[in-house]
């Protein structure tokens, strides 16, 4: 049966060597992975059979230092992404439709370039979320995604809400002032990250609830209007719901039209034969002097 690997580790700040005890020669100490190959820095106690720790042995030293030009672009980037999706919100929820742009007809579009076609159509579908409950939902669950109680600890770290009123709720980022507290303090800056309410889990819930794509129930945006990323949901959607019931009701008119038309065309073949025959009977009435 093999030996324990036992090390004596003291922490930077501290002058205390802690004793670790591990059952493999390869471990990781937070975060840090070690293999340890013979012995040394232990020395036989006063009794000549236990050891103990050798304070005049030189120590190995790891110095450890945070990858921040990595992070600062991760969480840049992240930043950016989030201010376009916020913008793109915003610009579709308050953009009006122009009601001088009607969906093109076939024969519209047979009198028309492919250009001009794709211009239409364009200006056709601009504002036609204007006013959208759930844009509207979603642009007010994005500004939430620093919570009011973290506000001051994330502006701390560079990461606040724009002042500007013209920005509507983006995200500002100093680079600077975020890579200083990830220098001084990697783990904080970390927890604001990755806690249950941290910025990081507040997004990550906040797409979820809207464009979750797997499972049985689907983000509210998929449930509106289907994805191609979760196909089945492209047949059933609160859209195409619509859009079905739209068809039964234009198939049902066009089902009355019909029966309506065959009536009317019906009485007047009747009215005509009746017509006709009065022609005669007065043709003949006329012939006999009456």
């Amino acid at each position: 049966m093999g030996q324990d690997a036992i090390i004596a580790v003291k922490y930077a700040g501290s002058d205390e060597a802690i004793e670790l005890t591990r059952g493999d020669n390869s471990f990781s100490i937070d975060g840090l992975d070690v293999t340890i190959k013979g012995e040394f820095g232990y020395k036989l106690g006063a009794d000549g059979k236990t050891k103990e720790l050798d304070e005049t042995t030189e120590a190995v030293t790891f110095e450890t230092n945070v990858e921040s030009e990595k992070i600062v672009k991760a969480v840049s980037d992240m930043v950016k992404e989030y201010n376009e999706i916020l913008e793109l919100v915003n610009t579709q929820l308050s953009t009006r439709p122009d009601r001088d742009y009607f969906p093109l007809t076939d024969e519209q579009k047979k009198e028309m370039s492919e250009s001009e076609i794709k211009l239409w159509e364009e200006k056709a579908q601009a504002g036609i979320l204007f006013g959208s409950s759930e844009l509207r939902q979603l642009s007010d669950d994005l500004r939430w995604i620093i919570s009011p109680a973290d506000q001051q600890a994330m502006e701390a770290l560079g990461i606040s809400v724009s002042e500007s009123w013209q920005d509507n709720g983006k995200l500002a980022f100093d680079e600077n002032k975020f890579k200083a507290a990830l220098e001084k303090d990697p783990d904080a800056v970390k927890a604001a990250f990755t806690k249950d309410n941290g910025i990081a889990a507040n997004l990550k819930n906040t797409m979820n609830k809207y464009v979750n794509t797997l499972g049985a129930t689907k983000g509210i945006l998929i449930e509106k209007a289907g994805s191609t990323h979760a196909p089945l949901s492209l047949l059933n959607n609160s859209l195409k719901t619509e859009i079905d019931d739209v068809d039964k009701i234009l198939e049902n008119l066009k089902a009355r039209l019909k029966s309506e038309q065959d009536r009317y065309i019906s009485q007047f073949t009747q009215l005509e034969t009746l017509i006709s025959q009065m022609n005669s009977q007065s043709s003949y009435l006329s012939g006999m002097g009456f």
